[in-house]
């Protein structure tokens, strides 16, 4: 893997995003480095469990290159986040995935976590941070918070948007449901 690692660092580093001052990577990108330089040579298995009192999943993802095998673990809670309202599991074997590939070096450039790890995080944030602030209002009639505002905008010029453009859109959502919406909508492209 050690020769593979510098390989990893020039054609990875260009694609690492800047959080909090040091670099992260895309699980996605991770997955492509892989297909790209370990072509037939690697594969990629998930086992899940459920637990129904914390209505939570665990993944494991284990990840065998070249005869040598890499774990990570992810687990994610349902209805905890927009995301884990519909897709908890998918959401937990992506980062179980993602660190698998990280354990292995494949996209570890300032940390083992990735972008999408760390976007969790700040969702969960605003989630938490919404929920505290008003229980009786109705969350669709909340108006959109200046986190939301602040995450749409950093992964919408992230993604290659204008700043023109961006502000255009955040002029038009006026709910938070709406901004969960476009936060969604932008992890996942």
């Amino acid at each position: 893997m050690s020769t593979k690692n510098n390989a990893t660092e020039k054609s990875l580093k260009n694609k690492a995003i800047k959080i909090k001052g040091k670099n992260y990577v895309l699980v996605s990108d991770r997955v492509r480095f892989l297909a790209e330089n370990y072509e037939g040579k690697y594969s990629i298995s998930t086992d899940y469990n459920f637990f129904e009192k914390q209505k939570m999943w665990v993944v494991k993802a284990i990840l065998t290159i070249e005869g040598q095998v890499y774990m990570g673990l992810a687990q994610e809670i349902i209805n905890d986040g927009y995301i884990n309202k519909t897709s908890a599991l998918e959401n937990a074997e992506t980062s179980a995935v993602g660190r698998a590939c990280a354990m292995a070096g494949i996209g570890v450039l300032d940390s083992i976590a990735s972008v999408d790890e760390i976007k969790k995080a700040k969702t969960r944030e605003i989630f938490n941070t919404q929920s505290k602030k008003s229980q009786s209002v109705e969350y669709s009639e909340k108006q959109m918070t200046a986190k939301q505002k602040s995450m749409i905008s950093e992964l919408a010029k992230k993604a290659g948007f204008q700043e023109e453009d961006i502000q255009k859109v955040l002029k038009t959502i006026k709910t938070a449901d709406e901004a969960d919406k476009k936060i969604k909508f932008l992890l996942n492209n």
